[in-house]
């Protein structure tokens, strides 16, 4: 019974030791967990810190800095360098406390800088991540890269938070024909059967001015001329005009389009029209057809039993030709049209495919959904050019969903 006394102590010595042990080392992998959380999350703030700090520099120094050093340069400054220095400024030369604090002081930095710049200046925070949240990609791999797509998502879903647009609804667009001096309005009768309607019509082109007869003809899209005419009025008609596909009574046709400089109706004068080439569209009454590209100039009265029509000129500085214009240009989306993160940044390319420059072009993408989309303004493009325009905006669609759209001109001028 004594030898086996002294036995019974060690037995519960090595349990307790046991227990300790497992403690310890519980101990030691959370705190190794914990560590590399923290590492993790420091590095991701940081990341997130740069791009937001590079695009605000980005913002006030330009692409014109050489390859956007200024931006990274301040960027990295405030972000990695600021922290750096006050730590060492902190601890001095003590290493395992320099150690200690670069875990966690840089993430308390950019977390408490971004949440100061959001409260402060959120509207400058959110302009600055709309148009440079992808300055550094585009520079390398272009507009219509992936990558460029992604961060511009990025940036604007980051910006929406930051800096809420405002919910304002977008004012219908109304043209107002005002008050028209008896002088301007254009009465015209009907024919005697009453039929037709037919006016004289004086064109200009680069060999001088004509007058004829044409018909006043609400289904036709557009303006006809006969080839004749064209040749009289020193039009050319290239054979690799743009075409145009319409229904006739006779059946379809096609015909090419041609720049007519000026059209005169009364005392009023439209300038810049496309006009078709149809040698078909004339008779032994008329010289061509009087279509939806002029008459829509005019607010139209028609008195039947007077046997006359009214047409009274909207008076506007500047007509919008986007009308004539989107037959005579080439739309498509430059790369694959992707949608990343609900939003759309596509590059339009608009080529000039009239003989004349046209200024202030615009497209708009028409979704199968409803939305549209309208893109930067193209101030100029030559005859032959093309011009490239960036639409961003959200869209309902889903990344990988099918959603159908359509190109056109939103605005457009000669």
């Amino acid at each position: 019974m004594q030898e086996t006394r002294p036995d019974r102590p060690e037995v519960r010595h090595r349990g307790a030791s046991g227990s300790g042990g497992l403690k310890s080392l519980i101990a030691s992998l959370a705190t190794l967990i914990g560590w590399f959380a923290l590492s993790i999350a420091s590095v991701l703030v940081i990341l997130i810190a740069l791009w937001i700090t590079s695009a605000l520099a980005h913002a006030q120094t330009g692409r014109g800095a050489p390859g956007g050093f200024a931006s990274w340069a301040l960027a990295a400054g405030l972000c990695l360098g600021a922290p750096l220095v006050l730590v060492l400024w902190k601890h001095g030369a003590d290493r395992r406390r320099i150690a200690t604090a670069l875990g966690w002081f840089p993430l308390v930095w950019n977390l408490g800088g971004l949440a100061v710049a959001g409260a402060l200046v959120p509207d400058l925070v959110g302009t600055a991540l709309r148009q440079h949240g992808a300055w550094f990609i585009i520079d390398r791999v272009g507009d219509s890269h992936t990558w460029t797509r992604y961060l511009s998502a990025l940036g604007h879903n980051t910006a929406d938070l930051v800096d809420p647009p405002a919910d304002r609804p977008e004012p219908l667009a109304v043209i107002d024909p005002g008050e028209s001096a008896p002088a301007d309005a254009i009465t015209v009768p009907f024919s005697a059967d009453g039929n037709a309607i037919l006016m004289d019509v004086e064109l200009e082109g680069p060999g001088g001015r004509a007058t004829f007869p044409y018909l006043f003809d609400t289904g036709a899209s557009f303006t006809t001329i006969s080839s004749a005419s064209a040749e009289r009025l020193g039009i050319d008609v290239p054979e690799d005009a743009p075409t145009l596909h319409f229904n006739t009574a006779s059946g379809p046709r096609e015909s090419r389009m041609v720049y007519l400089p000026a059209l005169r109706l009364g005392d009023v004068t439209l300038h810049g029209l496309l006009v078709s080439v149809c040698d078909g569209c004339t008779n032994d009454r008329s010289e061509g057809l009087l279509g939806l590209n002029v008459i829509r100039e005019f607010l139209v009265q028609m008195d039947y039993q007077a046997a006359r029509m009214r047409l009274i000129p909207r008076h506007r500085e500047r007509p919008n030709r986007s009308y004539d214009i989107n037959p005579a240009v080439r739309l498509e989306i430059e790369g694959r049209p992707e949608i990343w993160l609900g939003r759309v940044r596509w590059i339009v390319e608009i080529e000039n495919r009239s003989s004349v420059a046209i200024e202030d072009v615009v497209p708009e993408i028409n979704f199968s959904d409803g939305l549209r989309l309208r893109g930067e303004t193209v101030e100029r493009i030559e005859p032959g050019a093309i011009g490239r325009s960036l639409v961003e905006g959200k869209t309902k669609a889903r990344e990988g969903g099918e959603l159908g759209f359509t190109l056109s001109l939103a605005e457009a001028y000669w």
